[in-house]
């Protein structure tokens, strides 16, 4: 393999430094961190007060498991609740719909009436016309009301159903609606982080995502490689990860996948290709923000 210039192991953003040149094995020697496979924080859908923190930071935690307890706020609640109670708010066109079908029913009796006579010879077919046509037209203004009652109910049921994942129970329109939540673990892992302001008590706005939760087996190191070296490299490549942290322990590591688009498209910079390498973590020693120091042998 030729020598890479230099490569990063991030999550987000960290400053590339030269690759250097093992003489002796003639490998590669890149400096990172170690980083989780997937992150996920699970947002509050609501402007809450925190109850109680059921969790911390290292804790295995399954799909679904409770991570915290909160309530809503004060207006938060009153909205809801007024959501709720309020329902579709179908009755002022389902009123609509009962006096067109009033007027409907009368002015098809009209007509009805009306084409008799004009079979006989005794009326006008000119009023007979006037009526088929105010027939139809409320037939097609009840119609148009009974699709815009249909919305209204199916968004209002598809709302009950959101809120349902929320509070974690069914409902109904009417209900009173429960007054503790439970925010969910959105994967299995570990409870990577809780946000420090976290305690009973502590108010946290809409979208908030206080605890990160993480899974650790296998972990990614993410590598820029230089657009001349990226050649080089091929999926299910070995390499060799030593962590300092843990005595220079060694692990093995693959090459799991190579970016097709580099990571700057500016033609006045050089380019560089995101390359992923997995390390199994089975015994999960390797903990992410571990500095790993990475060794891709010369082919």
């Amino acid at each position: 393999m030729r020598l890479l210039p230099f490569a990063l192991l991030i999550v987000s953003l960290w400053v590339a430094v030269p690759g250097t040149a093992d003489a002796a094995s003639g490998a590669t020697v890149l400096t990172g961190k170690v980083v989780t496979t997937v992150t996920r924080a699970e947002p509050i859908p609501f402007n809450a007060v925190i109850d109680e923190v059921l969790v911390r930071p290292g804790m295995r935690v399954g799909k679904d498991a409770p991570l915290l307890r909160y309530h809503l706020q004060d207006e938060a609640e009153r909205v809801l609740q007024r959501e709720v109670t309020t329902g579709a708010a179908t009755e002022t066109m389902r009123g609509q719909i009962l006096d067109l079908e009033r007027q409907l029913a009368q002015t098809q009796a009209q007509r009805n009436k009306t084409s008799r006579l004009v079979s006989s010879g005794l009326g006008s077919s000119q009023a007979l016309g006037r009526l088929e046509a105010d027939v139809a037209s409320l037939q097609k203004r009840i119609a148009l009301l009974n699709v815009q009652v249909k919305k209204a109910e199916e968004s209002f049921q598809a709302r009950l159903r959101e809120l349902e994942r929320s509070f974690g129970v069914p409902l109904h329109e009417g209900d009173v609606l429960p007054e503790t939540l439970v925010l969910r673990s959105p994967i299995d892992g570990f409870v990577l982080s809780v946000n420090g302001i976290l305690s009973a008590g502590t108010i946290l706005p809409a979208g908030s995502a206080p605890i990160q939760v993480g899974q650790l087996d296998p972990v990614i190191i993410q590598v820029p490689v230089y657009e001349a070296e990226v050649r080089d490299i091929k999926e299910g490549d070995k390499a060799e990860v030593e962590i300092p942290s843990l005595g220079d322990k060694k692990f093995s590591a693959a090459v799991s996948e190579i970016a097709w688009v580099s990571n700057d498209m500016n033609v006045g910079n050089p380019s560089y290709y995101t390359v992923k390498l997995s390390v199994p973590n089975a015994d999960l020693e390797l903990k992410p923000g571990f500095k790993a120091v990475v060794r891709f042998k010369s082919r």
